[in-house]
């Protein structure tokens, strides 16, 4: 069985930061939720299931750590 760590939650809000395909939750549920108030982060958006991400390991290799 693969082991897979999970993502810290620094990891989760850069990734979110700069994710192409980040859906806040709240704002798709409410139009008066002013994203400003939300920390950015997977954990908050609809794409997140479960600790799961279609494209969070892409996002995050592709991040320049130079």
């Amino acid at each position: 069985m693969e082991y897979n760590e999970s993502p810290s939650m620094e990891q989760k809000r850069y990734v979110a930061a700069v994710c192409p395909e980040y859906r806040s939750r709240m704002a798709a549920l409410s139009e008066n939720v002013g994203q400003a108030d939300e920390m950015v982060s997977c954990d908050g958006c609809i794409h997140w299931n479960n600790g799961r991400c279609v494209i969070f390991d892409e996002v995050l290799t592709g991040i320049d750590q130079t």
